[in-house]
């Protein structure tokens, strides 16, 4: 006869095991450096590690892709056997936000198949964002509605020796932390691990 306590046991050991198999990955962050094939192809493939680790949190067609600004914009998968791809929508959000060869993206998965992206330009510094009828605080409390397409920074406030393109005009030369994480990052990327996803992304696209 089996005891209570025994059985209990047993349950609490199977569940420890599950627990074991299928732990939440803690890899939230990727980063992608802008190659000539993403400009050409208009897409940008999803690094195969993450997608092993995320995988299931990939499973709808679509995804959000959020700046700090709070610019969205719906992206459509694409899947290549086992490849994932940022795909239709994808050329979209490069256009607006004038991503070019060079850029660095840092992306971190929030939810809901989700994603937030962080954008640095050549000069290795974090990009102004683009945002339409958006009402920025001033520091004064004053609302200033912006129509059209301007460009803010991420603070998304606006002092009054600043200007409405994100910048203080004292102290556009500062870095900001993303900037310093920036470097940090650009510091540990393997140029050749670089030049050998490109091929790969090429030998993909070609089938």
């Amino acid at each position: 006869m089996v005891t209570t306590r025994n059985m209990k046991a047993r349950v609490t050991s199977v569940s420890h095991r599950r627990s074991q198999q299928d732990p939440e990955s803690p890899v939230k962050k990727f980063f992608k450096l802008v190659l000539p094939s993403t400009m050409k192809d208009k897409m940008m493939r999803i690094p195969p590690r993450f997608v092993k680790l995320q995988g299931s949190k990939l499973s709808s067609e679509v995804v959000t892709l959020e700046t700090p600004a709070g610019y969205k914009r719906s992206i459509k998968l694409k899947r290549i056997g086992e490849e994932i791809w940022f795909h239709e929508g994808w050329s979209e959000f490069a256009e607006a936000h004038s991503i070019e060869e060079g850029h660095f993206l840092l992306f971190e998965y929030k939810e809901n198949s989700s994603f937030r992206v962080i954008i640095f330009n050549a000069s290795a510094c974090e990009t102004n964002y683009p945002l339409d009828a958006v009402h920025i605080i001033d520091s004064d409390d004053d609302i200033i509605e912006i129509t059209g397409k301007e460009f803010v920074g991420t603070q998304g406030t606006r002092k009054n020796n600043q200007s409405v393109d994100g910048g203080d005009t004292e102290h556009k030369s500062k870095k900001r932390p993303r900037d310093i994480e920036f470097d940090k990052i650009l510091h540990d990327v393997d140029v050749m691990q670089v030049l050998k996803e490109e091929e790969e992304d090429k030998r993909v696209l070609r089938g």
